[in-house]
């Protein structure tokens, strides 16, 4: 049987150094299950019982993780089952106060990710060090998962950073790269990776840390009951009752910071989580979290060249995709019609690179490798010996078109060409590639890119099996998270989220303000009110997206006359100041868009429109998954979650469904005037569910 921790004693300066190192057998990431907690028992019962050894150093033999943390899925499983839960929260409690207890001194060496149980474990030790790799990021995620840090870190990590500051941390759930993490005082020291071990020695020559003295431990407790008191309120209107886990780890980490010992604090962290982990928000945050594994694992075992990549079109998406590529080490030429246009692009690669410098996200030298790795090139430039070129020019589908066209005579044959579109159609650009004849995709990247996880990944018909499973490598390859959805207008998360869009719309233009509408959103739970998004976005740019999807579901898809009225005055959004919102001067509603609605007649409710723009969005995605556009719920709960923010806490709209009950969905539909697709009417009549496990 493989290990599960590597023992390996060193002799330094006449002392014996005893490394673990984590390595869980068959698993890209070391987790705490249960073989782990084992094993890590008996290593400890050997350093408490071996007088030789004086200090201990942790490591991770994998290549880009530290500790993951705990085992999730077990975790999952103990909300049916309380004694396990409370088994598994005072074993991993146990082994991590034996580390904190041990006489001799002790070091987390961190590379890679050292979140949740794997920082908690590190909260233990005397000393963190960790390396300056863009892998490396550190912290306690729990409460996005809708429980709280339960192995000592809701209890730790205040007395080790102060009150306030751990609050933040844990309440936020939040995972920083190791420089910031160093700022921050989560670690003692940052270094290249190869100085990582000389580091953790040098720390060990240090001896045990010492402990805060009485004073500080009553400053502790005093700014504790301080800072809970001041970030409560805030609390409770920004989570609007939604996110349980955030408002009860304030409560654990202000009580746990007001005491002496530690035990009564780690008690009352087992009892927040095995309170927390029974809740339905608790359960649909665990749900995404599952989506986004299994995400992760469709490119399993796909294979492919992704060392170089061209980009064709240095606009805002252009610019953005190449920056994405050449962050995760893949070699880009950008080309775009003229010199000038190029050297725009460039520009804007440069401030976003500038950017990610300031949020710690790289290292100057990280930035300076990326841009490197961009080659900006005139339109005469051919992609040759190239795997992957992605077409990003303007969403004009005869534009696109001749665009294909040169590059089916350019790339190699064995070239993948994607095309970054959101909703136009990917088939006809796929007919004019006859030499790369099912080797046509497309790659839909979120703006902005940097920040937007999800892909959809479009697949028309005549796609090869080979070429979607390079396509879905290269999503995997540079960090991103795909959704497979088939060539249909819209695909999948335009498709659903422009019905709620449009039922916004109507909403305003019937006589609701836009603070109305986009409040009753906020209180479901959106992150940004559907009005206020369309600013974002762009009106012009919503209209044109509405115009191609009305075109292909005129029954259902009919755009409010307002919105053209708003685009034709130039009240456009955020890029013009004015769009439904006045972004510049006195902000607000915008007087310009309430006058071209001229009168108005019987004006909606607000729980009305409420009710009808969740139905529209969660009948949407009933008719993809009934037409196939996706495979399975799961995907369409992934893809309006990570697209378009769509409330984890309720794990995404048919998940919803299942919990307000499809039969209900279609009595409240039909009551609102609203035709539901045949799917939910039917599954409404057999009683059936989208997933077994929401009853």
């Amino acid at each position: 049987m493989k290990k599960m921790i590597l023992r390996n004693d060193r002799v330094e300066g006449g002392k014996t150094i005893r490394f673990l190192t984590f390595d869980k057998p068959d698993s890209a990431a070391n987790t705490f299950d249960a073989a782990t907690l084992e094993a890590l028992e008996a290593e400890l019962e050997a350093v408490e019982t071996d007088p030789a050894v004086h200090a201990v150093i942790f490591t991770s033999a994998k290549e880009h993780i530290f500790i993951a943390g705990a085992d999730l899925g077990l975790l999952a499983k103990g909300g049916s089952s309380p004694e396990m839960l409370e088994t598994y929260l005072r074993k991993g409690q146990e082994l991590f106060n034996r580390i904190a207890g041990l006489t001799v001194p002790t070091v987390a060496a961190i590379h890679g990710a050292c979140v949740g149980g794997g920082y908690e474990l590190a909260l233990a030790c005397d000393w963190r060090v960790a390396t300056d790799d863009s892998h490396t990021r550190i912290g306690l995620p729990e409460t996005k998962l809708g429980i709280l840090p339960a192995w000592g870190g809701s209890t730790r990590l205040p007395r080790l950073v102060g009150v306030p500051r751990a609050l933040d941390l844990i309440l936020g759930g939040k995972t920083p790269p190791a420089r910031r993490a160093l700022r921050l005082g989560l670690v003692d020291e940052v270094v290249p990776r190869e100085w990582l071990e000389r580091a953790a020695l040098r720390r060990v020559s240090q001896g045990k840390r010492r402990q805060p003295g009485a004073i500080k431990r009553l400053f502790t407790r005093a700014v504790g009951a301080a800072a809970a008191r001041q970030a409560r309120p805030g609390l409770e209107k920004k989570t609007r009752g939604h996110y349980p886990a955030v408002l009860k780890a304030l409560e654990v980490v202000a009580h746990g910071a007001d005491e002496r010992e530690v035990y009564p604090s780690l008690q009352r962290e087992r009892a927040a989580v095995a309170e927390l982990i029974s809740l339905p928000e608790s359960r649909n945050l665990f749900h995404v979290y599952l989506l986004t594994e299994r995400a992760r694992k469709l490119a399993r075992g796909a294979e492919g060249r992704t060392e170089a990549a061209a980009v064709i079109g240095a606009g805002v998406m252009g610019a953005g995709i190449a920056q994405w590529l050449s962050a995760k080490g893949v070699r880009v030429l950008l080309r775009d019609v003229d010199a000038e246009r190029v050297g725009a692009g460039m520009g804007r690669i440069r401030k976003l690179y500038e950017e990610a410098v300031r949020r710690h996200a790289l290292t100057r030298q990280q930035a300076r490798e990326g841009l490197d790795l961009i080659s900006p090139a005139g339109f005469a430039a051919r992609p040759a010996r190239i795997p992957l070129i992605i077409e990003a020019a303007t969403e004009q589908l005869a534009l696109k078109r001749q665009i294909f066209e040169a590059l089916d005579a350019e790339a190699d044959e064995g070239a993948l060409l994607a095309t970054n579109t959101s909703a136009l159609p990917v088939g006809e650009l796929a007919q004019v590639a006859r030499r790369h004849v099912g080797r046509v995709v497309g790659f839909h990247f979120f703006n902005p890119v940097h920040r937007m996880p999800l892909v959809e990944l479009v697949i028309p018909e005549g796609t090869t099996p080979e070429a979607r499973a390079e396509a879905l490598h290269w999503v995997q390859r540079i960090g991103k998270l795909p959704v497979v959805v088939a060539d249909r207008p819209g695909f999948l998360v335009n498709r659903v989220l422009l019905p709620y869009l449009l039922e916004a719309a109507r909403a305003f233009a019937e006589g609701l303000s836009a603070t109305e509408v986009d409040e009753a959103m906020l209180a479901f739970g959106m992150p940004m009110g559907p009005l206020r998004l369309a600013d974002e976005v762009g009106l012009d740019v919503a209209l044109h997206v509405a115009q191609t999807l009305a075109a292909a579901y005129p029954e259902r898809m009919q755009i409010p006359p307002l919105l053209p009225k708003l685009v034709e005055a130039g009240l456009l959004g955020r890029k013009v100041g004015r769009g439904f919102y006045l972004h510049t001067g006195a902000k607000g509603p915008n007087p310009e868009a309430e006058a071209l609605r001229g009168e108005v007649g019987t004006v909606p409710t607000v729980g009305g429109t409420r009710s009808r723009m969740v139905f529209r969005m969660l009948d949407e995605a009933a008719r993809c998954l009934e037409e196939g556009v996706v495979e399975a719920p799961e995907d369409v709960d992934f893809g309006m979650v990570m697209g378009t923010g769509f409330p984890p806490f309720r794990g995404g709209p048919l998940r919803h469904a299942d919990a307000l009950g499809v039969a209900r969905v279609v009595e409240e539909m039909l009551a609102l005037n609203l035709k539901p697709c045949s799917r939910l009417c039917e599954m409404a009549a057999k009683g059936d569910r989208f997933y077994e496990d929401t009853e």
